[in-house]
């Protein structure tokens, strides 16, 4: 993968101010931002699979990028389920125990105050691990839905992890790539203010073309999407 065209390939464009501008406009907006950013870093990810010399999307179809983001984001959330379960079963059960604990004495409190701390914990570590394991699922099912950009795509959970399972090196590459420019930029330019939009605007840029090369890479290893 090359990790140096990712970081410069949107000043080949020579509206690339236009677009990224745009993009950063759209970070203000509230609930719409995150489906118009998913949906613009897919498109973008599309054209650098199809080797667009100008990969950097623009928003000429801005209502089409909040609908393909829309489908991105509900598969997300439903992929996020497992470990949300969790989640809130671990602050339940915490939550109970505490009132429990408030309304005893001696030992029964002491008792009920570690129930609040372990089982709580055990269900927050089981949320993390199922986080990890549903994002690599994800990540194959959103390769795959380049190919095919059906809702279904997503939902062909074996299908998606025997594709990640295929090409793990290649995964592992990638998210690496991309999780560098997730913390590399916080640590220089600082998570405050203006900092803070323009490293999220270069993240959307960068995941884009690192998950294009991807796609590119893998064409044709995924089971089609049925």
């Amino acid at each position: 993968m090359d990790f140096s065209k990712a970081l410069a390939y949107p000043f080949d464009d020579e509206d690339w101010l236009k677009k990224l501008g745009i993009l950063l406009l759209v970070m203000f907006v509230p609930i719409l931002n995150g489906m118009a950013v998913s949906g613009w870093t897919f498109e973008t990810a599309q054209k650098v699979k199809a080797n667009d010399p100008r990969p950097l999307a623009g928003w000429d179809d801005f209502g089409g990028t909040i609908m393909r983001g829309l489908m991105i984001w509900l598969a997300q959330l439903i992929y996020m389920i497992p470990a949300l379960i969790f989640v809130c079963g671990g602050y339940a059960v915490s939550a109970i125990a505490l009132m429990g604990a408030a309304g005893s004495n001696g030992d029964s409190s002491d008792a009920l105050a570690g129930v609040a701390t372990i089982i709580p914990l055990c269900c927050y570590c089981l949320a993390a691990l199922l986080m990890i394991a549903s994002l690599a699922v994800y990540a194959g099912g959103l390769l795959r839905y380049m190919e095919r950009p059906e809702f279904s795509t997503f939902m062909q959970f074996g299908e998606n992890f025997a594709f990640v399972q295929k090409n793990i090196g290649d995964f592992l590459m990638a998210m690496l790539f991309i999780a560098g420019a997730v913390l590399l930029p916080g640590i220089v330019i600082g998570w405050t203010g203006c900092g803070l939009l323009v490293v999220a605007v270069f993240q959307a840029y960068f995941s884009a073309h690192i998950l294009g090369q991807l796609a590119a890479k893998l064409q044709g290893s995924a089971a089609p999407a049925m």
